[in-house]
């Protein structure tokens, strides 16, 4: 009879094999974990999708797992595996599997994601009401990394984390607009009235313009309920002299050149200069 590790190898295969009932990624990892030596971690996009780190959908439907090891250590060589060498940084526990710390799981992504993508995992792991980390700590640590593959992009995204983002979604229309030659907008801005009291909190705002913008999702559309809640919110900042531009993702279509137009129309109007 086979040993317990190499029952799990075979589960592993005939999961990663199965083609009539793919696994899920998270899946592969728990059979592939009953194995795995205790030196042995999750990482890079493996360790983000444990985490539950927002990922571009091509490494989300990647189904090969990420294990890191420490160096001077033989990574393993598996079908269905990719070993790195010279794991580094704060191991932690999630779920039971053993990964890479959220911080060096954002490090090990820096030479696979895009540049827009890496600003979006930063800005994840410094949002909420109590954040994982600030733009400070990970512009210091990205700031050691001297001569590591990724850390001009990873100095680069650092520098561009705001805090407070609540959607990759967010991160990219931000970035899109800072780059088109926009002013950078304020992320998730709360509009108060005359007297102090909460109007709303928007996506996007540019305060000293009193002019917003708010991303909806197919929620937005689909919901009857959600649909008049927006009307009543959008009157209710409007009253407060605000200007609100909603966007969808078909006015990112084209090279977003609709959203420029309306952002840029909305902003003129106020009184911004070009």
């Amino acid at each position: 009879m086979p040993s317990t590790p190499a029952r799990a190898a075979l589960s592993f295969r005939r999961l990663r094999t199965n083609q009539e009932h793919p696994a899920s990624s998270l899946e592969l990892a728990r059979a592939y974990s009953k194995r795995m030596p205790s030196t042995h971690v999750f990482s890079h996009a493996t360790a983000a999708m444990i985490h539950g780190i927002w990922l571009p959908r091509r490494l989300e439907s990647d189904r090969r797992l990420h294990i890191s090891v420490p160096a001077g250590t033989r990574a393993p060589q598996m079908v269905g595996i990719i070993g790195h060498e010279g794991v580094a940084g704060g191991i932690t526990r999630v779920h039971g599997f053993p990964v890479t710390s959220l911080l060096q799981t954002w490090i090990d992504l820096g030479p696979i994601l895009t540049r827009v993508e890496l600003v979006a995992v930063a800005d994840f792991l410094c949002s909420g009401r109590n954040p994982w980390h600030t733009p400070d700590e990970l512009r210091a640590v990205a700031a050691r990394l001297i001569g590591r593959r990724g850390c001009r992009a990873l100095r680069e995204a650092a520098g561009l984390t705001r805090v407070a983002v609540d959607s990759p979604q967010e991160t990219k229309t931000r970035l899109f607009l800072v780059d088109a030659g926009m002013p950078e907008p304020v992320v998730n801005f709360e509009i108060r009235d005359s007297t102090g009291v909460f109007v709303a909190r928007v996506d996007l705002a540019w305060p000293r313009l009193r002019v917003c913008l708010e991303y909806e999702g197919d929620g937005h559309r689909s919901d009857p309920r959600q649909f008049r809640v927006d009307i009543t919110r959008r009157e209710r900042v409007e009253d407060q002299g605000w200007r609100m531009v909603r966007i969808t993702d078909d006015d990112l279509k084209d090279g977003g050149r609709e959203l420029l137009r309306r952002v840029r129309a909305a902003l003129t109007e106020r009184g911004a200069r070009w």
